[in-house]
């Protein structure tokens, strides 16, 4: 199994790119005010696409170390140590670029090159040095240290402190930046001093530039040690860190799905107005206890005091989450929600959570029964099926409605549906294949199919009154189901879930059928429970063997046992 980089998006072409977006908070502060790094990585079998991923994270990680600097306001002095450091160090790295021109031919080949295509072109050209004279690079070295030389004495000598910060001012910018510092923007004086003392130290390499033209040795001088690190006198300022613009990111970096999202948000959106301000580096781990136990005393408008589950899962889980992001990007020290824990008091089990053999049989039973004229087509429709795909395959009631046309298909003999993202929401964003029991056949399941053409079967999606992507359709299907079963047919147990429950009852009979439990758990699209099991895959040809030793339900006698249709 090869090694999985993140953060690579695969071209036609078959290159890939490095896309990190920085936090949306903390792009303002992002030197340039860029929102992501993007780098070219070639092919992934190139010899250097690794050493090209490793340099994209780095710089990356650079420039969200700097930007986190800015938004804390934790600011690097310039002071005399700092700033004779860092002019010395821009002496260092000039000399060290000129060294390699000097030596590099290409420079050489390169003006050859562009003279060339000027005679081609038959474009006149004009240089202050000989273009045959084995020393043309000197001769045009010379010329530019010369320049600098006198450029910078007379800055220097008629004390032009504007001149010299406009030359200097974009150098001293990215040198700070190349180095890690990040400065207090109203440090004017500082500024001011590191310009200074740049123009100075171009006084100096234009000095040393000369003296080798001239043939004397004057050998780069290693980088210098740089200054103890020292925290600033300022004091550092605790930056806020919006709550809801924190879930907002978290969820869109995570692909949380637009129902989960809303959901979630609504929970966070109610934590914001009980606070009383939207600051996550406010929050602490003393308010979510005492929301906590607000909520848990607080009667919902069932009547009943709320569930600690509702609460542990998803009131503390949506802030956890959203919190645990903020951490992994920088945004705050901890995650204040770690060891926030709900007790969930152990209820005592009445019964299993399969359906009865009675209760599986009345619904089954009611699907059968003439819809009333006032339901629609495709609700009538999900009436009449998506009980018995739940019941032959153990998916969840909104995975089968969400089942479009096209996504029902053959494949060597045989019929099976295709649960996709691309139709709506999979829990787990993985598509899987369910074989069609045969008894779903024998009913006239494909006449069905057939009969749409395509699109989606047991919803109009014209019929969705509010624009709005987390607000499926097929999710209300499964809640009509659920509804209709609990008032309709009678299956009113409050211990039992009427939509869920198919997947408990597919999950016993699959024991009792004596299903490979792996096999099982890739027909009902459950995660595997150990490392070995993520190794392979389950065909559709076993995945059908599986589906078939499930024995046919029955309407007018015991469920589990009829063998006609």
């Amino acid at each position: 199994m090869g090694l999985v980089l993140p953060y690579i998006v695969v071209q036609k072409s078959g290159r890939c790119d490095y896309r990190r977006y920085f936090p949306a908070p903390l792009v303002p502060f992002v030197p340039g005010c860029q929102k992501l790094v993007k780098r070219s990585l070639g092919r992934v079998d190139d010899p250097t696409f690794d050493q090209h991923h490793r340099a994209a994270t780095k710089e990356y990680e650079r420039l969200l170390s700097l930007a986190v600097k800015a938004r804390d306001k934790a600011y690097d002095p310039l002071d005399p140590p700092t700033i004779a450091w860092l002019a010395e160090t821009f002496v260092a790295e000039q000399l060290e670029a000129d060294d390699g021109s000097r030596w590099d031919p290409g420079e050489r080949e390169l003006y050859l090159g562009i003279v060339g295509d000027l005679e081609a072109r038959g474009i006149p050209h004009r240089a202050s040095w000989r273009p045959e004279d084995p020393l043309r690079w000197a001769s045009k070295a010379r010329e530019t240290a010369s320049w600098s030389l006198d450029f910078h004495r007379s800055l220097r000598a008629a004390g032009d402190l504007e001149g010299i910060c406009s030359s200097h001012k974009d150098d001293a910018e990215l040198l700070l930046e190349a180095h890690g510092y990040v400065v207090n923007p109203s440090d004017i004086i500082g500024m001011q001093s590191l310009c200074r003392a740049l123009n100075d130290a171009c006084i100096r390499v234009a000095e040393a530039k000369l003296k080798r033209l001239d043939g004397d040795d004057v050998p780069t001088a290693l980088p210098p040690a740089r200054p103890a690190e020292r925290a600033s006198d300022l004091p550092r300022a605790k930056a806020q860190v919006p709550l809801l613009a924190t879930f907002d990111a978290y969820a869109s970096s995570q692909g949380v799905t637009p129902g989960v999202r809303d959901e979630w948000r609504r929970y966070v959106a109610r934590l914001v107005d009980w606070l009383g301000h939207d600051d996550a580096s406010k929050l602490t781990a003393s308010d979510l206890r005492t929301w906590r136990d607000e909520l848990l005393a607080e009667t919902t408008h069932k009547g009943t005091l709320r569930d600690p589950v509702t609460v542990r899962d998803k009131y503390i889980t949506s802030v956890r989450a959203a919190l645990n992001w903020a951490v992994e990007e920088q945004l705050l020290d901890h995650n204040v929600a770690r060891d926030v824990t709900v007790r969930i008091p152990k209820k005592a089990k009445v019964r299993d959570r399969s359906f009865t053999t009675e209760e599986a049989r009345a619904i089954l039973a009611a699907t059968l029964q003439k819809s009333s004229d006032r339901l629609s087509i495709t609700h009538a429709r999900a009436r009449r099926w998506i009980p018995w795909l739940c019941a032959y395959s153990g998916a969840r009631v909104n995975e089968f409605s969400q089942l479009r046309a096209e996504d029902v298909f053959e494949e060597d003999g045989i019929w099976a549906a295709r649960i996709t993202p691309e139709a709506g929401s999979v829990k787990t964003k993985e598509a899987r294949v369910v074989p069609l029991h045969s008894h779903l056949i024998d009913q006239g399941f494909l006449k069905v199919v057939k009969g749409v053409g395509s699109g989606p079967l047991f919803y109009d999606p014209l019929a969705q009154r509010v624009e709005k992507e987390g607000t499926r359709h097929f999710k209300k299907v499964g809640e009509r189901l659920a509804q209709w079963v609990r008032k309709d047919v009678g299956v009113d147990d409050p211990d039992i879930m009427p939509n869920h429950a198919w997947r408990h009852t597919f999950k016993s009979m699959s024991y009792d059928a004596g299903i490979e439990e792996r096999v099982a758990d890739a027909i009902q699209g459950h995660a595997p429970k150990t490392t070995g099991r993520t190794y392979g895959s389950v065909s559709l040809s076993a995945k059908a063997a599986a589906v078939e030793k499930i024995p046919r339900f029955c309407t007018n006698q015991v469920v589990r046992d009829c063998s006609s249709s």
